[in-house]
């Protein structure tokens, strides 16, 4: 009997392409299905892998907020929690529960593909979608983000720094440590600083409307510029989350500065070898002069912010650790 892969056919493909492409990497073929689960809300992230004298139930939970659905965590053989929090799990089954890190939505279908699974999976659940046209969004939302193998490591500038990134109502403590970061960018001699927050759509930025870039681009252009960028700034996101770009900057294998996280990884991030944590102003600037002036310095944290992302982050990865656990 050959392994067979089955997918839970309401997940969220925009959020969990990453997920299905370690799935791909491993197993090449595999299915969307419902029938074989049982009614998870839709957006669940669930798999089903069975093999001659075995069969593993994994879940991956990738949601911004560090608590645990207790239902799926009953039903999995292994949980995979990308913002997991040792302070904030159930009283059972913990053993169950593994930090997976952060991930970022990645393109995994072309053109054809796309409308092939959207048109396919949409006839098949049709009657189990509650929210329809956020189904069929995610599927083309899918498609323009940008594949894995454009993540890939290339030369920076040595005094070019690029940062581009959202104001959000809540975060009161995320958009202080990015206006931060941008204000002393913007005045730090030496630096030639491109970018600054993204307006918000209702037009209300919340009193950060000097530090708004007006342009908007394509994902390509900005990750252009982010390969470009001598360094990068990294903060935790809504709800204190590990957000997408901390995990596009380490597949980048960019030199990153960044404030302290509050939801664990799967393995710690070591200062001044992997990234350099800085959580006021002075230190700061003085990673960002030291990154600047340094080059050897600043090409080790790139080196090893990819083999971080290589050895612990990488799609395969995650779901060949799961696997493990799950044993």
């Amino acid at each position: 009997m050959k392994t067979k892969v089955y997918i839970y056919g309401l997940c969220d493909v925009f959020y969990d392409s990453y997920y299905i492409e370690g799935i791909k990497k491993i197993y090449k073929k595999y299915t969307f299905n419902t029938s074989k689960f049982p009614k998870f809300n839709q957006g669940t992230f669930a798999v089903i892998i069975e093999g001659k004298h075995f069969s593993k139930k994994i879940i991956i939970d990738s949601l911004d907020r560090n608590s645990v659905n207790d239902e799926l965590l009953k039903w999995c053989d292994v949980y995979g929690k990308v913002n997991y929090n040792e302070n904030n799990l159930p009283s059972i089954d913990q053993h169950k529960i593994i930090a997976i890190g952060p991930s970022f939505g990645i393109k995994i279908w072309n053109i054809y593909e796309t409308l092939f699974y959207t048109l396919l999976n949409f006839i098949r659940f049709k009657k189990s979608i509650f929210y329809q046209r956020e189904f069929v969004a995610n599927y083309w939302r899918q498609y323009t983000r940008q594949s894995l193998k454009k993540y890939k490591v290339s030369e920076s500038s040595h005094n070019e720094v690029f940062f581009m990134n959202s104001i959000w109502k809540q975060e009161e403590k995320t958009n202080a440590n990015r206006a931060m970061f941008i204000q002393i960018c913007k005045e730090l001699k030496g630096v030639n600083f491109e970018g600054g927050f993204a307006a918000r759509k209702n037009g209300d930025n919340l009193g950060f409307d000097s530090l708004v870039y007006s342009k908007t681009m394509p994902l390509k252009i900005y990750l252009n510029k982010i390969k470009n960028s001598a360094l990068v700034f990294s903060t935790p996101a809504v709800l204190f989350c590990h957000g997408w770009k901390l995990g596009e900057f380490l597949a980048l294998g960019k030199a990153i500065i960044m404030t302290n996280h509050y939801n664990q990884l799967p393995e710690n991030l070591v200062d001044n070898e992997h990234v350099i944590y800085a959580n006021n102003a002075h230190e700061i600037k003085s990673a960002i002069k030291r990154l600047k002036n340094d080059i050897e310095f600043r090409r080790k944290l790139e080196f090893n912010s990819r083999k971080y992302f290589d050895e612990y982050l990488a799609p395969d990865v995650v779901i060949l650790k799961l696997l493990s656990r799950s044993k």
